[in-house]
């Protein structure tokens, strides 16, 4: 199996947990139901006191994509750097920068959140997102992608509901997101259940098959969480 550096990302995972104040470990594998792909990864972040925040997400798949399991191999890897600037008690402004990791290039992903907690309606959170996607090693056409993505959330006692838009534009009308054009979108919802350290969640997305298509396909995620 060609794991090498799967196993190399998970080892700097546990180096990561030894020296954080409080991480959390996340595991998700994900079934697209048109295309019969199986994926999966394994994230570990952690939040400290000054707000500054680092996560490490390792993504893999079999060399066969409909065949669970059978050849592992290293699908990605990504670090994310973040700071979460309190405006008030109702907003904060997190701006961010994952850095991915592949055979074909690294995509650097700029990128400025905020987020509003309405004090009259405890536990509903909205935030709004601007990514920029600069992919190194692609074609000059395929080089900046925008993303636009609209959260809400509500938390309920142990459970927490999540809606979640992304809306992609291509810089350049060369470049082909969906449909044979230069946008993209997609809808996911999600429920979590926190019981004490674990948190076992679901997502069901509404997505693009690919980019010469007007097909949509359910991508299904399944995952669970673990605070340290």
């Amino acid at each position: 199996m060609k794991i090498t550096p799967i196993v190399t990302a998970l080892l700097s995972l546990g180096l990561l947990s030894a020296t954080a104040n409080a991480a959390s470990i996340d595991f998700r594998h994900q079934y697209n139901s048109e295309s019969k792909n199986h994926s999966s990864r394994v994230k570990m972040g952690n939040t400290f006191d000054n707000n500054f925040s680092v996560s490490l997400e390792v993504k893999f798949k079999g060399e066969d994509p409909t065949d669970f399991m059978k050849g592992l191999q290293n699908n990605g890897t990504e670090i994310g750097l973040g700071y979460t600037y309190k405006l008030s008690d109702q907003w904060a402004l997190q701006p961010g920068m994952p850095i991915e990791f592949r055979d074909s290039g690294t995509t650097f992903k700029p990128q400025l959140r905020l987020t509003y907690t309405p004090a009259s309606i405890d536990g509903l959170s909205l935030s709004g997102r601007y990514r920029l996607d600069v992919k190194n090693g692609a074609p000059d056409y395929e080089k900046y992608r925008h993303r636009g993505t609209f959260n809400a959330g509500y938390k309920m006692d142990q459970w927490k509901f999540g809606y979640e838009f992304n809306y992609y534009y291509a810089d350049d009308a060369q470049y082909t997101l969906y449909d044979n054009g230069r946008t993209n979108y997609d809808h996911n919802v999600t429920a979590h259940y926190s019981m004490g350290d674990w948190t076992p969640w679901v997502e069901l997305g509404d997505v693009s098959v690919g980019k010469e298509t007007s097909k949509r396909e359910l991508r299904s995620r399944v995952g669970i969480a673990y605070k340290f």
